[in-house]
């Protein structure tokens, strides 16, 4: 459409001639990719002028976040940069459970943002082996050398939702008389990050992103996490911040693979993976993040993909995704990379806006 164009809008008996450019590009506050809108055709905005709690920021963004105006009598109407990228309503707050920490089973949907991916590994074979996140209906994100690093003859099948025990065969259970079902979804081919190298040692820019091929169905048991688009969430330091990981991997004992666990783990300085893998004379960045480092208490083989998030309030944030880490999982001052979801979300926002 061209910036001679114009749309025709009707507002109840009044028709108001629009500029097209009531729906070109912009850039929010929040530095994110967004649409001119009027007001009323912005969920966003909509929701944060119901809030009687507002934040700091949510009031710039309504005060300094407008684009224009549309013409209408008796008075203009104002456009508003709606991000075309957004958090799902009530995303990150789980509604089963409270956290226990410390490598522990984890309540069945007390994680529900946590998913994996199911790989075609051989004829009639299914195998699981790398974990994602749900972001929104149709998306979800994993680590780039989930997809990039496998096997020729293997193939992703499908990304799955509501998992719990990923050796049980029958898809459903029932918990306090209730039947609960995995859930699962065919795919697009994952999108990687284009700076991404599988040969690369220092594993940078190990982000993909995954459609669905239908839009995921929410429960209490499947909800989206958030994206750290708040700038409170983004400013948090990474030193000795408390974060989760979650995944179905190998446990330090080694038993149990297969049962969705989390533990909380510190944020380290980068420095201090650099130090630990020194003898691969690995170099990170700060794209990622290094975690982690106490005896018992890791990411670990199968758990790749999976996210690492942090707890604001009652709401949980998408901060990290799991890359790597030592061969021999939870060894004291040995911590694991992950990389950093933050500096990513300009990418994130172009490819699901594309």
């Amino acid at each position: 459409m061209t910036r001679l164009s114009f749309l025709i809008v009707v507002l109840g008996l009044q028709t108001v001639v629009v500029p097209a450019e009531i729906h070109e590009i912009c850039t929010t506050t929040t530095s994110q990719i967004g649409r001119c809108k009027l007001v009323k055709d912005c969920e966003y905005v909509r929701n944060i002028m119901r809030n009687p709690n507002r934040t700091h920021e949510e009031w710039y963004f309504l005060d300094y976040n407008k684009c224009g105006n549309v013409p209408a009598d008796p008075r203009p109407m104002t456009l508003v940069c709606c991000p075309e990228v957004q958090n799902v309503q009530q995303c990150g707050v789980s509604k089963i459970g409270n956290r226990i920490f410390g490598g522990s089973k984890t309540i069945y949907g007390e994680i529900p943002w946590a998913g994996v991916i199911v790989y075609q590994t051989g004829k009639k074979r299914l195998s699981v082996k790398c974990g994602c996140t749900l972001l929104n209906s149709r998306w979800a994100i994993t680590a780039a050398h989930c997809s990039s690093n496998i096997p020729n003859s293997w193939k992703i099948h499908r990304v799955r939702f509501s998992e719990w025990n990923i050796n049980k065969l029958s898809p459903c259970i029932t918990s306090t008389n209730v039947q609960i079902c995995r859930s699962e979804y065919e795919i697009h081919e994952p999108i990687v990050h284009p700076l991404y190298q599988s040969s690369s040692i220092d594993m940078a820019h190990d982000i993909a992103l995954i459609k669905t091929k239908k839009e995921v169905q929410f429960s209490d048991y499947v909800i989206p996490i958030c994206l750290p688009f708040n700038e409170e969430i983004r400013e948090l330091p990474i030193e000795q911040q408390q974060f989760t990981v979650t995944g179905w991997g190998q446990t330090n004992k080694g038993n149990e693979v297969g049962i969705q666990r989390h533990v909380t783990i510190a944020g380290q300085n980068n420095s201090v993976c650099e130090n630990a893998f020194s003898s691969l004379d690995i170099k990170l960045s700060e794209e990622q993040i290094c975690a982690g480092g106490e005896q018992g208490q890791d990411s670990c083989r199968g758990d790749s993909g999976g996210p690492l998030t942090i707890q604001h309030g009652l709401v949980n944030y998408l901060i990290g995704i799991v890359s790597f880490g030592p061969q021999e999982c939870g060894t004291k001052n040995h911590p694991a990379i992950y990389t950093n979801v933050i500096k990513y979300l300009d990418w994130i926002e172009d490819t699901m806006v594309d």
